[in-house]
């Protein structure tokens, strides 16, 4: 049966603003199985209706992640159990029920009200003052101007321009800015990943709407961007002279002695690492695989149970996360200077979490010396992570592995499981476990060759903690699984 790319969501969106919880969960089945519409669009068609409803960037964060998780499920072997098919086919679902669930707020208000109404573009020829775009985008975002933003970013789109352009002009602006655990980056990505999933299109005024409104926070920076701006005004630190580099990328110098360097110093001494890095060899997106390793490394020396230490350990892998979106988007050269604004990022989190080494308990799971087989070995982790034992589901992955499995079934797997926690609104802004698990993943699979050591690396076991020990109730979670167990029972008498 092809899959579907385009079908009708107004009653899936209907019933999430609702707030009918029922009634989501069974169209979102009907979607997925009767209509078989790939599950990244259902959840691209709803996100746009919660960037116009102006979702909180946690809450969009959720419906995000659904769309990267549910295409690494593909990749998961399946059992020998009858149905195992129809079950694959369904079992998108889940993070998207999370994600729509998340949202509803905000695509009731976009579903309730006209559509906002948006100002004239401005194209970049007529940007007063002979300022490029990169240059209004900056001035603009600096004066909080919002007006001015939307106008020279809907210019840019209505110039035909690739929607990298309109992403490059906000990431420029934003180099230097860190607020809390890494907004407002975090947060344009998030968005950039929605408009991923809607495939853009003539969709562009809803990201620049959210976009925009989330960039008027007036609140001052932190510590972390200012001291990557001081130390990128140096003429010394200039990285443009890598748009001229013909040497073939060596990547091992984002290694193990660059990533403890990001942490041994204070941040100049980070800073100084990634210029001696990238020198050397490594490119920007060395670079930040040998951040990720670096907080992967600091994660997995937190004691078990220390949620806190994780969560902020697992928001600083997030910001990393984001800037490797960003590098891996663009590599316009004035974007580069972010790299500095990441290695103080994690050289703060080095100060506050210091080195160790976490000493986990003997798995309690059954132990999986013995199973080969990959759907066995992926299940064993999965089972695992559900419940609790870090040690066991850690085991069966790093086999998993071993057996030359695909690394897209174990992100399928642990960001699964962080999608069965239900999202709940006592966290406040903090990203849920679904954000973080996500973000390790998507770094573990993005890894060069030479810093991934065969997959058997830090964020391999960053992923699995991240995902068993900030595991929260999963009732939403019960009621996907029952109804998804309905849908099939019933699909079978039929048959």
């Amino acid at each position: 049966m092809s899959m579907m790319l385009y079908a009708d969501t107004t009653t899936l969106a209907k019933a999430i603003a609702s707030g009918d919880e029922a009634a989501v969960i069974s169209e979102t089945l009907k979607l997925l199985g009767q209509r078989n519409l790939k599950p990244s669009k259902v959840g691209g068609r709803v996100g746009i209706d919660a960037l116009w409803g102006g979702a909180s960037p946690r809450a969009l964060g959720v419906l995000a992640v659904s769309g990267r998780v549910t295409d690494w499920m593909k990749a998961i072997p399946m059992g020998p159990e009858p149905g195992e098919e129809q079950r694959r086919q369904v079992a998108p679902a889940m993070p998207l029920v999370q994600g729509f669930m998340a949202t509803q707020e905000a695509v009731r208000a976009s579903i309730s009200q006209p559509e906002p109404s948006l100002p004239d573009p401005i194209e970049p020829m007529e940007i007063p003052g002979g300022k490029s775009a990169h240059e209004a985008v900056s001035a603009a975002f600096a004066a909080r101007d919002v007006t001015t933003l939307r106008r020279v970013l809907l210019g840019l789109n209505a110039t035909g321009a690739d929607y990298r352009a309109v992403l490059e002009a906000l990431y420029v602006a934003l180099r230097f800015r860190f607020v809390g655990g890494g907004m407002p980056l975090t947060g344009i990505v998030t968005a950039s990943e929605i408009m991923e999933m809607a495939e853009w299109g003539g969709r562009y005024p809803a990201f620049i709407f959210w976009a925009t409104n989330l960039l008027s926070d007036a609140a001052p920076n932190g510590q972390i961007g200012e001291t990557a701006r001081a130390y990128a005004s140096d003429q010394a630190h200039d990285l443009s002279w890598m748009r001229t580099r013909l040497s073939i990328p060596a990547e091992q110098h984002a290694g193990a002695s660059y990533q403890r360097a990001l942490m041994a110093g204070d941040a100049t001494a980070a800073c100084d690492a990634t210029l001696e890095a990238l020198r050397a060899g490594a490119t920007p997106l060395g670079i930040v695989n040998g951040m990720a390793l670096a907080v992967a490394e600091r994660i997995n020396s937190i004691g078990m149970g220390d949620t806190a230490a994780l969560t902020s350990a697992g928001q600083t892998l997030l910001y990393v996360h984001a800037v490797a979106t960003v590098m891996r988007q663009t590599q316009h050269h004035d974007v580069w200077p972010m790299l500095y604004t990441a290695a103080v990022a994690v050289n703060a989190l080095g100060v506050s979490i210091p080195a160790g080494a976490a000493a986990l308990p003997a798995a309690s799971s059954m132990p999986v010396s013995g199973g080969l087989i990959g759907s066995t070995l992926i299940r064993t982790v999965e089972q695992s992570a559900m419940a609790g034992d870090t040690p066991g589901a850690i085991a069966a992955a790093r086999r998993f592995m071993q057996m030359e499995n695909t690394p897209r079934a174990f992100a399928g797997v642990v960001g699964l499981v962080a999608a069965r926690s239900d999202v709940t609104t006592s966290a406040g802004d903090a990203p849920t476990a679904a954000q973080l698990v996500a973000a390790a993943a998507e770094e573990y699979l993005a890894l060069r060759p030479a810093l991934a050591s065969g997959g058997q690396n830090a964020l391999l076991t960053a992923g699995v903690r991240l995902a068993t020990e900030l595991r929260g109730d999963h009732t939403l979670a019960d009621r996907v699984d029952a109804a998804i167990d309905s849908s099939l029972h019933t699909e079978a008498r039929h048959n």
